[in-house]
Order: C-alpha cells, then sequence, then structure tokens
C-alpha cells in the first residue's frame, strides 16, 4: 500500500501506543484505576507471547530430534549456550562474586513468570520453582509427546543423561541441566546446581515436587579434588 492510500485512511494511534506508554500517562494524569489496569494489561498482552516462543523453542528441539536423533537437541542447545549464556556468565565472573549472578537469576525467572521463593545460607543461594511458567507450563498442559491431552508432542528425551537429569525430559527443558549445572562447570566457574522437579502429575494437576537452583557463593573445587 502507497503512502498516500495509508493517509488516505484513518489513523489508529492507540494500537500503536505501548501498554507500557499508555500506563505512564495514566500515572501522570494521576488515573489510578487506569494506571492499574494497565499494569495487568502488560501481562496479559506479554504471556501468550512468552508461551508462544517456549513452545516453538520445543518445536525446534522436536524437529531436530526427529531428523537428527536426540544427541542433536543437547548439541543446539550447547551451541545457544556458548554464544548466548557464557558471555553473560563470565561478565559476572568478572566482579568475583555470585551476588550478581544471583540478582540475574532471580531477574529471569520473574520475567518468565515464574513462582518460586528464595533461601539463603552460608554456603548458597537456593532458589526452589514451585511453578516453572515454561516447561513446567508444557507440562501442566500436557503439551509435551509423553501426554494425550495436547496435539503440540513437544519431544520427550528417552535417554537419560546429565543433560536430562538422569531421566526422560522434555526436550525444551534440556537447557536446564546444561546451562544451570553442567556448562558453567566446564567453563571453570562451578557455581551451579540444578535438580528436577515434576510439578505435575500426568493429568497435569500440581504436585509439590520443586525444582530447584544452587547458587554457591564460592566456586566448588574439582570434583574429585
Amino acid at each position: 500500500m502507497s503512502a498516500a492510500a495509508c493517509a488516505a485512511g484513518v489513523e489508529r494511534p492507540e494500537l500503536a501506543a505501548s501498554t507500557l506508554e499508555r500506563c505512564r500517562a495514566a500515572i501522570e494524569r494521576g488515573d489510578r484505576d487506569e494506571a492499574l489496569g494497565l499494569t495487568q494489561a502488560m501481562h496479559d498482552e506479554w504471556r501468550p507471547l512468552h508461551d508462544l516462543y517456549v513452545e516453538m523453542s520445543g518445536l525446534f528441539c522436536t524437529y531436530l530430534r526427529d531428523r537428527l536423533g536426540e544427541a542433536a537437541v543437547e548439541d543446539a542447545w550447547r551451541f545457544i549456550g556458548e554464544r548466548l549464556w557464557k558471555p553473560i556468565l563470565m561478565q559476572i565472573r568478572e566482579t568475583g562474586s555470585t551476588a550478581q549472578l544471583v540478582q540475574v537469576y532471580a531477574q529471569f525467572l520473574r520475567a518468565h513468570g515464574h513462582r518460586f521463593s528464595v533461601v539463603e545460607d552460608d554456603e548458597k543461594t537456593t532458589f526452589i520453582l514451585h511453578f516453572c511458567a515454561s516447561g513446567g507450563m508444557l507440562m501442566r498442559d500436557g503439551k509435551n509427546e509423553d501426554s494425550a491431552r495436547h496435539t503440540l508432542d513437544i519431544a520427550v528425551m528417552k535417554t537419560p543423561g546429565p543433560h536430562t537429569f538422569g531421566r526422560p525430559l522434555s526436550a525444551y527443558c534440556v537447557h536446564t541441566p546444561l546451562w544451570m549445572d553442567i556448562m558453567p562447570r566446564e567453563w571453570g566457574w562451578d557455581v551451579f546446581e540444578s535438580s528436577f522437579g515434576r510439578q505435575f502429575d500426568d493429568d497435569g494437576r500440581p504436585v509439590d515436587e520443586p525444582c530447584v537452583t544452587h547458587i554457591y557463593k564460592r566456586p566448588r573445587p574439582a570434583r574429585g579434588a
């Protein structure tokens, strides 16, 4: 459509204005109720996009598994981890402390919409993930191929190993043991330890089995040392 044809139409600026911009405008004019409603709207319009990207990532893994085998799923998550996660982690490592890592990890969990609690002791900070809004969401809604409750059928890794927490695991979730346990140790900064909790039974009902991630305040010595 030409610029002239566009100019002949009716402009809809309210569709282009971000919810954040509208919320700020409501605050500035003192409209508390409108601002509160728009804060909820920011969540409501973001959530489907988040879930879509989780499902898309899981389906990319499914495609790799079906075409190239299960090992390709681990390879893909390792490739992404090297390109995206390692630079972040190594930059934090330069601070000489894991305090910033704790803040960044909490930010990631909040951004996902996870429901979690945090406990700190002299040795470590522990994140207890009561509801994982990504991999847990897939389990809850039956979107993995080991459930008959949905047609999405995201791949489940059948061959257990360290990259699957030693159990059948949604291909989407493989990045967690890799990025939050195995690969940081391989990079020489052994500060993570993660474990799996299924959170939901086969019918999607919640169970008290959280995923847990420890971030140690000091890197652990080489295993076996």
